[in-house]
């Protein structure tokens, strides 16, 4: 299984290379291929979070400044992609994976309505490999080539 998300995210690399930067699917493509095994549950973190989307149906949670777990849902999180506050439910201090959820909490609108979202699975990220990608990804200008700066052509 991780050798098809290594493949997957090779070629969404490789196609990510030709734009400015990664779009959400992309950049969830990334996170899965960098993601350990799924945990049954995270110790609860500060309560001030960073955390970031990656469609509707996943998100990034840091933990701690270097550490990162992949929360996926269930089910589609209507209204994440916009949600700019959320709350992560827990119990003793302790987020788990089918138990708790995410709520998204402003902007609330008819497609998020507060709906709590079933956290699915969560998995732990390797952060340095994530960032190392990221940074390998760098955007190359192009330019116009003239006859006399080519491949060593002389104009005749």
């Amino acid at each position: 299984m991780k050798l098809i998300w290594a493949s997957l995210c090779t070629v969404l690399l490789a196609s990510a290379c030709a734009t400015t930067g990664l779009n959400q699917n992309e950049r969830l493509a990334l996170y899965r291929s960098h993601a350990g095994e799924p945990v049954g549950s995270v110790r609860k973190w500060t309560n001030s979070v960073q955390w970031r989307v990656l469609g509707d149906d996943a998100l990034v949670v840091w933990t701690r400044p270097n550490e990162a777990h992949l929360f996926e849902f269930r089910t589609r999180c209507a209204g994440l992609r916009s949600a700019r506050t959320i709350t992560i439910s827990n119990m003793g201090g302790l987020v788990s994976a089918r138990f708790d959820s995410v709520t998204i909490t402003a902007p609330v609108t008819a497609t998020s309505s507060q709906v709590p979202c079933r956290i699915s699975t969560i998995r732990p990220l390797d952060m340095r490999a994530i960032n190392d990608t990221k940074r390998d990804l760098r955007e190359a200008q192009t330019v116009e080539r003239t006859l006399d700066n080519g491949a060593g052509l002389q104009e005749q």
